[in-house]
Order: structure tokens, then sequence, then C-alpha cells
């Protein structure tokens, strides 16, 4: 149980993958049993959304009851529909449960994304990259094909600028783990990461505090048993000079036993730091 009596941060777990995404088992009813069980306060659901056409029959799936479908507005439909039932039953409960997607941006689809997402009713869209070059650099099976043919800066350069031009978008109410190519990119490159990092983070920064949108806590780390987050404490620190809002805590559960992995870590850290954090669900 998430019990602390001088936590004055209720914890609420914003990015959360059901068995709709492929890469995740666990049903929505499995995961608001488990959010009951371990005193979340609310969940929010926020499926893989992926529609590179040159990965189409990689990621442009949903898993429906079971079944793996081609991503569709189709699925979409169904994925909310589960989740407005699982939000009817257990707010009664106590619990709050919103709907999002975790989408991925690359700018070649910005406008099919913007139409696309026009006509689904979320209540938080995180915007992410996990590729580039049409390759996932957050996957362990693809992410070295891409490392290998580029240099730290080279990568810097094109994460973040991929992912400057989606906030600039305005497509996105938070990015998700806003450094979440180091997942494997640290290993591989050391410390030349960190140096080539440096000169591209300042300004995504500046251009999240001036479209007014948010960043979330990222606490995937603590499935490999490292105590740190998504950004690191570095870029946290820069985005809190800026006065950047964290809007979510995200444990980024694939499997329910990993819901709130975290999260009492990750609220503990923000106010011992006096970091700036305007939940979007409260």
């Amino acid at each position: 149980m998430f019990q602390n009596p001088e936590q004055k941060i209720e914890l609420y777990d914003c990015h959360i993958h059901p068995d709709y995404s492929l890469d995740a088992t666990g049903s929505i009813e499995e995961y608001c049993q488990k959010a009951l069980e371990i005193g979340l306060k609310g969940i929010c659901f926020t499926s893989h959304y992926d529609i590179d056409p040159q990965r189409k029959d990689i990621d442009a799936f949903m898993r429906i009851k079971g079944r793996v479908i081609r991503l569709s507005a189709e699925t979409v439909k169904i994925y909310l529909e589960d989740i407005e039932k699982a939000k009817l039953k257990y707010e009664t409960l106590g619990l709050k449960v919103k709907a999002g997607l975790e989408v991925d941006y690359a700018p070649h689809i910005e406008e099919q994304l913007r139409e696309n997402l026009a006509n689904f009713k979320l209540d938080y869209v995180l915007g992410a990259v996990h590729c580039l070059e049409h390759i996932a650099i957050t996957s362990s099976e693809e992410a070295y094909l891409y490392f290998e043919r580029r240099e730290a800066r080279r990568l810097c350069e094109d994460y973040y600028s991929t992912l400057l031009s989606g906030v600039k978008s305005g497509l996105f109410h938070s990015l998700a783990h806003l450094d979440g190519f180091k997942k494997y990119a640290l290993d591989y490159y050391g410390e030349k990461l960190l140096e080539a990092e440096r000169e591209w983070i300042d300004p995504l920064l500046q251009e999240i505090k001036n479209k007014k949108i948010g960043i979330e806590l990222n606490t995937a780390w603590f499935k490999k048993g490292k105590k740190s987050f998504f950004p690191d404490e570095d870029i946290l620190k820069l985005a809190t000079d800026l006065g950047i809002k964290i809007v979510a805590l995200g444990s980024d559960a694939h499997r329910v036993e990993e819901l709130g992995l975290g999260l009492p870590e990750a609220a503990f850290y923000i106010e011992e730091n006096k970091l700036r954090f305007e939940p979007f669900l409260t």
C-alpha cells in the first residue's frame, strides 16, 4: 500500500499500457483492481498509438479481446468504450479512471495525427518519440541498428529536434519520458551522449515553456532496478529553473505488477526538491 502520512502528493499513475498495446499484458479491469489494492487515487490508460506508414506492419496494431487487429478509428473507439465502462464502475469505488493515448510523433505524420486525434474523446494525449529514421530506438531489438550508424551528437540532434517539432505541433498535453532515448543509448555511447545532449536540451525546454505544456516524471527505470527517472535530475533542474511544470507521474506499466512502481519515490523527489507539480488528474 502507498501510505505516507507526511506525503502531500496524492498518487495517480498516468502512464499505463493495458493489453490493447501489443507489448503489454493485463486488462483494463485488472489494472483498475490493482490500483484499488495498492491505494492509488486514479489512473490514466495510455495505449500506444503508432501510425508511421513505413512501420505499419510492425506497430500499427491494437489487441482487441485477445486478437491482434490493425489500428484504426474503430479499434480506438472500442478501447475508449472499455475505459468508459471502467470509469463508471470504479469511480463509485473511489478510483478515478481516465482515457489517454501515448502518441508516437514524427514530423512526416503530424497532419495525419492532427486529423485522427481530433476524432477521439481523450482526457490526456501523451507525446513521445520512439523512432528515428523509422527505427525504434527505445526497443532492445532495434535500437542498435540506429546507434551503429550514428554518432552521439547526431542521435541527440535527431531526437531532440523531432521532439521539438512535436512540442511546436500543439498536439500534446504532456511529453512522455522526455529523455527516454537514453534507455539503451546511455550504455552504448556513455558520457559522450550526455555531453552531446546539452546543445539540444535548452531549446526544447524553452519551447515547452512557451507552449505552456507539461512533462511527466516517468519511473520506468524502476522496472530495471534503477532508482532514477526520465527525465534525469539535470534536466529536471533545468526545467524547474525555467518554471516548467510536471503534470503527471507515470510508471509506464506494461504489466499489472508494474503499476505504481516508483511513484512514491517520484512524489518524494518532487517535494524534497520543490519542483513545480500541477497534476492534470486530481
